[in-house]
Formats: C-alpha cells, structure tokens, sequence
C-alpha cells in the first residue's frame, strides 16, 4: 500500500499547503462509454517504480473504478455525480481519498472545455492551462498540477511541490473516449 500511500496530496494538511477544490463532475461529461484496463505507476525520486492495475468503466450514470495490487483487490470506487459508494481494503491509505483519486481522473482525462468550465467556476485564484501535450492547473499563475500525455498510451500526473509522479498507461491515452462502445 506504500504505492498508494505515494499518490496523496503533496504537503498535507500539516503542510500548510492550499489545495484546490476537488473536481467532481458528472460522468456523462466524459462524453463516452467506456470500459478500460489501466496500469499505474508511481515514480518516487531514488526509490524503484511500483506498480497497480486500475479497471475503468464511465457511462452515462456512473464512474467505477476497481483497483487491484499483485491481483489482490484494494477496493472499488463508484462516483453517479451526487454521492459516493466505496468500498476499500483495511490496507488503503487514508491519505488517498475517493474524491483526489477522481479529481486527478477527471482533470487528465474529461475533455478540456469540461474542465476549463468546472476550473473557472472555482474561481481565482485557479486556472487551467491546456496545449496538445498537458494541461497545467495553476494558482496564482504557479503549477500545481501538470497532466502531461506521453506516449500514445499513457498520461503522467506531476505535482511539482510532491515527491512523485504518477503515470496512467490506458487504451487511447489521454483519449478515453477513442476506445468508447458508444455515445452517452
């Protein structure tokens, strides 16, 4: 679960640090249905890369998401756009909530108007930059979080205050919807 563990906000509540509010937008916003296996990798400076399998499913009602460490389940994750079903191993890091898991989600791969829209309604001091490689959200025009599509498969989640970056290898990429069964 160190794995895990990694992926928590930098700096933390006795940091100091000011976080954004969370995204959490509706599932339809992805624009598809989709089902896709994931592979995620958190990357800490001078410690070896370790590994999990994610299962990803969107569709018109819902975000699911199944994690899974060595083939062992972690725990489950259902987001309808209104309230939260979770259902976690005794093992998940408390750090690690339901809520940055699906903001991350959502900031690398709902389409960019989508977001740019949920950002501006957070008003100042936040701001979403977006190119053809990332997108940044800024506070008071530093990066906070960098998205950055690597690859044709993969995406990587960079905070730059915190001490890992994570990558998302997934059908598609950053395009989710690429690999969609259908319109929502």
């Amino acid at each position: 679960m160190a794995l895990l563990a990694g992926c928590a906000l930098p700096g933390g509540p006795s940091a100091g640090a000011t976080h954004p509010p969370l995204l959490a937008l509706a599932p339809a916003a992805l624009g598809c249905t989709v089902g896709v296996q994931q592979r995620l990798t958190v990357q800490r400076p001078g410690q070896p890369a370790q590994q999990l399998e994610a299962l990803l499913e969107v569709d018109g009602q819902a975000v699911r998401l199944a994690f899974f460490v060595m083939g062992q389940g972690m725990g489950t994750m259902a987001w309808d756009g209104l309230q939260w079903d979770t259902q976690l191993s005794r093992h998940w890091p408390a750090q690690l909530t339901p809520e940055q898991v699906l903001s991350d989600l959502q900031l690398a791969f709902w389409p960019t108007p989508v977001v740019q829209q949920a950002v501006a309604a957070m008003g100042a001091p936040w701001q979403l930059e977006s190119s053809a490689t990332g997108r940044r959200l800024l506070r008071d025009g530093k990066e906070y979080v960098r998205v950055q599509f690597v690859e044709s498969s993969a995406v990587e989640i960079v905070y730059p205050q915190g001490p890992f970056t994570l990558r998302v290898e997934s059908p598609g990429g950053p395009q989710l919807c690429a690999t969609a069964q259908e319109p929502v």
